[in-house]
Order: C-alpha cells, then sequence, then structure tokens
C-alpha cells in the first residue's frame, strides 16, 4: 500500500475532539510488521466485539453515551477495512 493509501485508512482510525487525539489502531505499524490480510482480520475482529459490548450495553441501559463512542468505533472500522479492499483491488487491476 502507498503512503497515501496509508495515511487515508489511518484517518478513519484516528477520532479527534476537544483537544485529544485517539488512534483506534496504528494502521502504518500493523501493515508494516503484519500481511494486509492479518490486519483487516484484525480489524474485522475487532468491529465484531464492539458488536458484542453494543448488545449487552443496548440489553442494560440504551441512554448510554458509550453507545455512541461504540457505534462511531464500530462505523470506523468498517471503513478502514473497506477502504483497504478498494485499495487492494485498485493495486491488483
Amino acid at each position: 500500500m502507498t503512503n497515501h493509501g496509508i495515511q487515508t485508512v489511518q484517518d478513519y482510525l484516528t477520532i479527534i475532539s476537544d483537544n485529544r487525539v485517539k488512534r483506534i489502531l496504528d494502521i502504518k505499524k500493523l501493515i508494516n510488521r503484519h500481511p494486509v490480510k492479518k490486519v483487516v482480520s484484525l480489524m474485522e475482529e475487532l468491529a465484531k466485539q464492539k458488536e458484542e459490548i453494543l448488545e449487552e450495553l443496548l440489553m442494560e441501559d440504551k441512554t448510554s453515551s458509550t453507545i455512541n463512542e461504540i457505534i462511531a468505533t464500530i462505523f470506523r472500522l468498517n471503513m478502514a477495512v473497506e477502504t483497504i479492499r478498494q485499495i487492494k483491488e485498485v493495486e491488483m487491476a
């Protein structure tokens, strides 16, 4: 993957709020150390775990602000996975 592609994926995995930067994952380090397939699998598994937590939370307290954070994290992980897949398709073409 190109540096531009990695940065695009990292943008989905970075949350900036109230002068705070939070990275869900450091995609550059992961891609440099592991095959892209394994990185995608990790993100999919993390999203699945978050979905399970979300289901439990919805049964306990539907008003919790944590629900918003979990939904945002799941969305960002899924967008990062989709972006990697699109980049890989273009690279293979």
